[in-house]
Order: structure tokens, then C-alpha cells, then sequence
């Protein structure tokens, strides 16, 4: 008769359970980033960052007619001449910076007009793969797979590629070799060192999960599903372009006083 020690009992419970969870872990960190926040980032352009580019560009307009009219201002007081093409060619090299972030705002939100007419992720299928993904990781992750080697390691990365394409057939072939009856057994000090390791990797992967969800997109999700939150969001932004726009009538209207006077 075997009689098994408890403490080395429960180190392999305890082991393998570590190894369930970091798993799980990945496959929750993976879908955050490939998936989830993909979609949030389209639905928060859409939504929200449409206005705010309008409001960077109000913002722009503003400081370029603002500066435009000191400009005019130093010239009169100075008696030069006016040349206005001369004068629009000195804003667009000291506004160069601000025309770059416009522009980039614009592609994003045209970036987000095109992907929106198609649907990106069907995620009753994301579940299925993610089943299969979470069994490849046990299998295949460097950390929780104590006979990686230069080939699995590659293997690990394709994988990880194979699932940010949504290659389902791939990862399926792959996960076919699973067995779940494979509990992880070792020496009781070598188990203890795991145990150290895996509570370490469990840690820094739920630091970043936390991380994805305290950033940009995913920190805009409550706003984004919420109907008040969002409205209220809409509202002042529209608000601020609005006397943005209005102010930037009030230097155009000083710079055309001026322009009649000459």
C-alpha cells in the first residue's frame, strides 16, 4: 500500500490548480487585447472621438486665427505690408505639430467608420476558441510547461498568433493532443519552487488585466454602455465645440475689421 504524504497531496492540488488559473488568466488577458478593447476602441471613436476631433480641430482653428491676427496686429504697428499667403505659410510651419494630430485623429475616426460596417468578432465562437486556447496555454506556455524548449516556444508564439487571427481550426488541431487527466506530479521541494513560481506569474498576469482595464479603451466602457453617461458626455462636448466655433468667429470677424481698414 502507497500512502501518500499529505503535505505533497496538497502541493499538487495546489499546483495544478495555480496552473488552471494562470490559464484561465492568459486567455482573460488575451481576449482584453485582441478582442474586447479592439471593439471598444471602434465604439468609443464612433461614439465619443468623432467629437473630440471636431473639438480639436475648433481648438486649432482658434489658436491658428488667434495667432493670425497677432501676426497682422505686429505688422500694422510696425507698418509692413500684409501679404496673407506669407502670413498662412508662417501659421502652417508654427501649427505643423497641431495639423499632424489632426490628422491622425481624422484617420482614426475614418478607421473606425470603415471597420464599423463590418462585423469584427463573433464572440460566441471567441468562447469556443477560447477553450481550446486555454488548453494550449497549459500545454504550450513557457512558464507553465516545465519542458519548454526552443521548438515549443515558437510553437507558443504561433499560437498566440494563430488566436489574434481567430484561426480556429489551427488552435483546434493543436489542443486535440490535450489530456486533462495530466496532472503535474514532482518532488515535494521542486513543487514548492513551482508553486513560488506560478503565484509570482499569477500576480504579474492579473497586474495586467488590471493594467488593460484602467487604460484607454477600456476605461471608457462604462461610459460607453452607459445611455446617461454617455449623453451627458455628448452634451458637454458638443458644448465646447460649440463656444469654441463661436469664439473663433469673433478673431475671424477682428481679422476681416482690420483687412477693411488697409
Amino acid at each position: 500500500m502507497v500512502i501518500i504524504h499529505p503535505e505533497y497531496a496538497y502541493l499538487i492540488l495546489e499546483v495544478n490548480e495555480l496552473k488552471d488559473e494562470i490559464a484561465d488568466l492568459l486567455v482573460e488577458r488575451d481576449t482584453l487585447l485582441f478582442f474586447v478593447c479592439k471593439d471598444l476602441r471602434i465604439d468609443y471613436m464612433l461614439k465619443i472621438g468623432s467629437l473630440e476631433y471636431k473639438l480639436i480641430v475648433a481648438e486649432n482653428n482658434c489658436k491658428k486665427n488667434q495667432r493670425k491676427l497677432e501676426i497682422i496686429k505686429q505688422k500694422q504697428k510696425e507698418k509692413k505690408k500684409i501679404s496673407l499667403k506669407s502670413i498662412q505659410k508662417q501659421i502652417d510651419s508654427e501649427f505643423e505639430k497641431n495639423n499632424f494630430e489632426e490628422n491622425e485623429w481624422s484617420d482614426l475616426v475614418d478607421l473606425a467608420i470603415d471597420a464599423s460596417s463590418v462585423e469584427l468578432f463573433d464572440y460566441d465562437k471567441i468562447e469556443e476558441m477560447n477553450i481550446d486556447y486555454f488548453k494550449l496555454h497549459k500545454m504550450y506556455n513557457p512558464v507553465l510547461n516545465l519542458k519548454s524548449s526552443d521548438e515549443t516556444n515558437k510553437l507558443y508564439k504561433k499560437i498566440r498568433n494563430y488566436y489574434q487571427k481567430q484561426n480556429y481550426k489551427k488552435l483546434h488541431k493543436l489542443a486535440e493532443n490535450y489530456d486533462e487527466n495530466d496532472i503535474f506530479q514532482d518532488e515535494i521541494s521542486n513543487l514548492k519552487f513551482i508553486r513560488e513560481k506560478y503565484e509570482e506569474f499569477s500576480f504579474e498576469i492579473k497586474k495586467q488585466i488590471r493594467r488593460i482595464k484602467n487604460t484607454f479603451p477600456y476605461n471608457q466602457k462604462t461610459i460607453l454602455e452607459d445611455e446617461n453617461l454617455y449623453r451627458r458626455k455628448k452634451d458637454n462636448l458638443n458644448k465646447i465645440i460649440l463656444e469654441k466655433n463661436l469664439e473663433n468667429e469673433k478673431i475671424i470677424k477682428k481679422i476681416d475689421n482690420i483687412l477693411k481698414k488697409i
